[in-house]
């Protein structure tokens, strides 16, 4: 998997991603991770938090790990990166940092934002 960003552990308000930890939320592209400083509420969360992590070449999948409990999607949200091609799937940042596991180690190309859990 070389320099693919795995998630390798969660809570206490960090992840552990390729050997490195990070404090609070997480962007995570296949070859980079970035701290994030999302909304408290992700109901708030509006596009202009998620493109600037997400670099130049936006992924057609976007997973959103909204910590302990989905919900349902965003509609602006939704709406504005199904406009850009990208799909977007809410839930759990559990469900989130497995799921990004799995798509990794398939070779697919995806962003996540990883909202920090307990």
């Amino acid at each position: 998997t070389g320099d693919l960003q795995l998630v390798h552990g969660y809570g206490d308000h960090s992840f552990r991603i390729s050997g490195n930890r990070y404090s609070g939320s997480v962007l995570l592209g296949p070859r980079k991770t970035a701290i994030w400083t999302p909304p408290a509420n992700p109901a708030d969360l509006k596009i202009d938090d998620i493109l600037p992590g997400l670099g130049k070449a936006l992924p057609p999948l976007f997973i959103l790990g909204v910590g302990g409990a989905p919900m349902d999607p965003m509609n602006d949200l939704a709406h504005y990166l199904r406009e850009q091609g990208i799909a977007l799937e809410v839930m759990s940042t559990a469900a989130a940092c497995r799921t990004w596991n799995v798509l990794m180690s398939e070779g697919r190309t995806a962003g996540a934002g990883l909202y920090a859990v307990a």
